[in-house]
Formats: C-alpha cells, structure tokens, sequence
C-alpha cells in the first residue's frame, strides 16, 4: 500500500497555503508565486488520483475530505485575491480624490498649515485633548518657540515663525530668508503680574514693537483717555523699530493676551543684510525709471550706493504736513496715496421778480486721491524748492494704500549727488506731474478720464474686429468651453449654499441644544 501524504508532505502544504494565503496578488514576482502554489497543488491532485485505486474505503474517504480542502482553499485565495484588488483600486481611487480635495483646500486658503477637520472627529473626547498640544496647534507651536532661546531654535522652528509673519502686515513684502531671521529673535513676554500688563509707559525710550500675537492692546494716552484698541495679529510701537523716540502714549494689555516682542536692534540688523544681497537688485531697478537716463551714470551709481530700504504697513505715514524734511523717496513695491482737498461750488440761481433774481451757492469739501505705484518718486519738492521758496518742512502728507516698500536717501545725500541743473530737472517733473492749481487739478482728472474711455473704445473695437473675423466653428467651441466654465461655477456656488445652509442648522441646533440643557 502506498503512503498518500507523508508528515513531511503535510507540513510543506500547510506552510505553503499559510505562506500564499496572506499573499496580495498585484505584482509580476506575486502572479508568478500564485501560479508555482497552482502548479503545486494540480501536481498534488495527478499524484493523489494516481494511487486512488489502491486505496481502501477509508483511505479514500481521508483523501477526498483532504483534497476537498484543498479545493476550498484554492477558492478562497482566489476570491480574496480579487476583493483586496477590488478593495486596493478602490483605496487609491479615494485616497487620490481626497488627496485633490485636502490639496484645493489647503492651497486656496492664505496659510498652508491650516486644515478643517471633520465633525465626527473634533467631537471625540481624545481628539480634544490632543489639540491641545503644541504639535497640533501651529499657533502653540509658535509661542513655544518664542519662549525659547534664540539660539536653540533650529531651522524648521525658525519657518514656522516666519510663516507666520508672512502674513502679518508689514512682513508680506519681506523674503522668507529675513522673516526666517526674524523668526530667530522674535521674544514671547511673560505675563505674570499686574506690572508686566503694561508694555510701556508715555515718554519712555522707544526700544521695540509688539506683535498682538492673541488677545488686545489697549492705547492710552497721557492723560488716561482710551486712543485705540488693537487686536491678534496686529503690531503697535512701530515707530520704534526706526527711531528711538519716547513713546507717545500707554500700552495696556491682559493676562489672555499672547505678546511677541521685536528689538530695533534685531530688526536694524535683518535690514541691513538685507540691503547688502538687495542692492544689486535695487541698481537694476532703478536703471529701469526713465526719468534717470537723462543723467550721468556715476551720479546714479552713487545714489544707488547709498541707498536705503523702508517696510510700510497699510495706513502707515511716510510723512506728513509740518514734519521736518528729511529724505528722498523712490517707491519699489506697493501703493502710497496722497490726499488733495478741493472746495467745489455749485451755484443756482431762479427768478423772484420781473428782473430780479437769487442766488445760491453751496461749497463742498471734496478729497481727489492722487496715487505713486512703483518707480514714482516722493519727497524731493522741498528739497529742489529750498532756494526759491524757502521750505523747511513737509507741505503734504503721504500714506500707505497697502504694504509697500521704499528707498530712500538722506536729503544731505541728495543735494551733493545732485547739482543745480540736475535739481531744475527734478523741478520740471514735479510741475509736469503734479497739478499746481485747482483748474490745473480738474483738466487733469478729465483728461485721464477721457484717456480711459478712449482705451476702452480701442479695445471694444479691437475685440469686435477679431470676432468678425474668427471663424463661426471656432466662436462655437469658445462659447461651448466657456458656458462649461460657467456651468460649473454655478455648480460650485450651489454647493456652497448647501453647505452653508447645513453649517447654519448645525449652528441653530447647537444653540438650542444648549439652551435646553
């Protein structure tokens, strides 16, 4: 009688079916063991039937319930085999659509560490805890940094912060690799008693700004009257980043409030390599105003040897009526605009007798803003003007419309780099750009005006031209492409009705839940 399965036989058939069980069936080197386990077991089945006819009932009996195992096994590799494809190519499917669903919603939004976890999640006790880690919250993350030293913080701490101030106004002009610098000397103020709530007292040396990195500052002024609150992510004491000049009023914070603090030390620092990689930058620039070709090039050389730089914040003064006149002003980056104030009259007049008649005039206070985007340049009418009339201090005023950036400088600098004939050419542009009078200021407003409306009729005309003359298919399949675009906007902006209809139930439920418990 011969032997159907020998132990040895037995336990190498359980360690293969073991082994080619847990088996996913994807790659070449996987088919390939999944066609040696069939192989295997076809040969076993030949070598089992080959000596069936010499076997007794029972044996036969063993063989069968053996071989129908065997079978079921073969089956049920094979099917799961084809539910982890199935479950894999599915897995991947969503992985690469939420992939493109958390990548739009983390690319559309300003900072790229913020994310919206779901509902189901923030309600778990644990994810609750866990948010109050410092790992989780970038803006824990940030404070922590802040309250250590400044030379243990690595590179990676250093981005964070400077990811930060990227969006803070008064930083968004800055490069990353000054912000990162920044990053490194950014100090967190301990709050720990009444006297550490006030940051600094009127007519104290002016040494620092303060970023409202969560919470308030309260401006008080000398004689205890609330100026201005300001609010997280603002800064207050810029003034004394430039200058060290006494405090013009009281700041007051409370104990919820997160301070971050800039020495001008630091910040006069950062600046200043700065300058030393941008200067090159700042000379290509500066070839390319116009207004510069007319003179020698060594004296624009020499101006760009001794520039400066300036960060403005929106609202920020670069100067204004009665200040002392101090620099010379190129715009790089940004918009500054100054403000014109105009009285305008209307007058009406209507009969009251046979040959008499009243009159009625009524004046108005009208503000026409008068704009210098980049390559306009401020500052130098005082400075030209000093000999005819004399002028010592500032006779207009000039703010920032948006975070911009200027160089300058100094006015001494400038009347030795720039002789008399050079000055008359400085004059001659401010007359040609600047209205010097009301009626002056009125052509110049309309003029502009009907130069847009004649830009305008170029285009229109220009755009009905090229469509008389664009095949009839082509402006089909723009109109079909474009009306997709439309379509799907349509479709979006439905999407977020929805959502926000479900966002406001979620709220109201909230409150009422609330209220009755």
């Amino acid at each position: 009688m011969y032997e159907t399965f020998g132990e040895k036989e037995e336990k190498e058939l359980h360690l293969m079916r073991k082994r080619f069980g847990k088996l996913r069936f994807e790659t070449d080197h996987n088919i390939e063991k999944s066609k040696l386990m069939s192989t295997y077991i076809e040969q076993t089945k030949q070598d089992a039937r080959s000596v069936l006819l010499n076997q007794t009932p029972q044996s036969k009996m063993n063989l069968n319930l053996q071989m129908s195992r065997l079978q079921t096994n073969t089956s049920l590799m094979d099917s799961n085999s084809t539910k982890r494809n199935l479950f894999q190519k599915k897995t991947n499917s969503n992985n690469r659509n939420f992939s493109a669903r958390t990548t739009n919603r983390i690319t559309s939004l300003p900072n790229n560490y913020f994310f919206n976890f779901p509902k189901w999640m923030e309600e778990r006790q644990d994810f609750q805890k866990w948010k109050q880690h410092e790992d989780f919250d970038i803006h824990l993350k940030i404070v922590s940094i802040c309250k250590s030293e400044s030379f243990r913080r690595d590179d990676g701490q250093k981005t964070i912060v400077a990811l930060y101030l990227q969006t803070l106004s008064l930083f968004k002009l800055m490069p990353l690799e000054m912000l990162k610098e920044l990053g490194g000397r950014l100090t967190y103020i301990e709050l720990k008693t009444e006297a550490d709530l006030t940051l600094c007292r009127y007519g104290e040396k002016g040494e620092c700004m303060f970023i409202i990195f969560k919470g308030k500052v309260d401006v008080i002024s000398f004689d205890g009257k609330l100026l201005k609150v300001f609010g997280s992510n603002e800064h207050v004491g810029r003034s004394a980043l430039e200058t060290d000049a006494p405090r013009n009023a009281t700041l007051i914070t409370n104990f919820e409030s997160h301070i971050l603090k800039l020495q001008r030390w630091d910040f006069q620092q950062c600046l200043n390599n700065l300058f030393k990689i941008e200067r090159p930058k700042w000379k290509k620039f500066v070839e390319t105003i116009h207004f510069f070709d007319s003179f020698h090039p060594h004296k624009i050389e020499r101006m760009c040897d001794e520039l400066k730089g300036r960060f403005m914040s929106t609202k920020d003064c670069l100067y204004k009526a009665g200040d002392q006149v101090d620099n010379f002003y190129i715009v790089k980056n940004g918009t500054l605009v100054k403000n014109v104030v105009v009285d305008l009259e209307e007058s009406n007049r209507w009969p009251i007798g046979a040959k008499e008649w009243e009159k009625k005039t009524i004046t108005t206070c009208q503000r026409i803003p008068l704009q210098y985007k980049a390559q306009s340049l401020l500052g130098y009418y005082e400075i030209v003007t000093f000999e005819q009339l004399q002028l010592k201090k500032r006779t207009e005023t000039i703010d920032a419309a948006e975070d911009s950036f200027v160089l300058f400088i100094p006015k001494t600098l400038f009347t030795e780099i720039f002789d008399a004939d050079d000055q008359k050419k400085f004059r001659d542009l401010y007359t040609r750009l600047h209205p010097t009078s009301f009626e002056i200021l009125i052509s110049k407003v309309k003029s502009e005006e009907t130069k847009k409306k004649q830009e305008f009729q170029i285009i229109n005309k220009a755009i009905t031209d090229g469509l008389l003359s664009v095949p009839q298919h082509l402006l089909e399949k723009k109109f079909q492409k474009y009306s997709k675009v439309f379509d799907n906007a349509k479709n979006k902006l439905y999407q977020f009705k929805q959502s926000r209809e479900i966002i406001k139930r979620e709220k109201r439920t909230k409150n009422m839940i609330s209220i009755y418990e």
